[in-house]
């Protein structure tokens, strides 16, 4: 919806419709995350974000030394990518104990 409005009010020059893009693929992801918990399967954040390749094809290696342009955000990858799961996973204990209490 986000997406369709976007290219529905605004024109491609202005920085709002560009704007709402990346706020409608945020949505995406965390719609997508919130489903993958709904189904018997959920997502497997260490499998999926390759951090076992990190450790086993010499991850690390091939990032020092290097001019690679992504090492300039390297840093914010793991709390890019590990705080959605730590807020879900706050968010489920908070709720569990809160029906725990009653």
């Amino acid at each position: 919806m986000i997406r369709r409005y976007s290219y529905r009010r605004f024109s491609e020059g202005r920085a709002a419709h560009w704007l709402l893009l990346p706020a409608a693929d945020r949505v995406d992801a965390v719609e997508s995350t919130v489903r993958s918990f709904a189904t018997l399967r959920p997502d497997n954040p260490l499998t999926e974000t390759g951090l076992r390749s990190e450790f086993t094809h010499h991850g690390l290696r091939s990032r020092t030394g290097q001019k690679r342009a992504d090492l300039a955000h390297q840093p914010l990858d793991p709390v890019i990518v590990v705080a959605p799961w730590l807020v879900a996973g706050g968010a489920v204990f908070l709720l569990v104990r809160k029906a725990i209490r009653r």
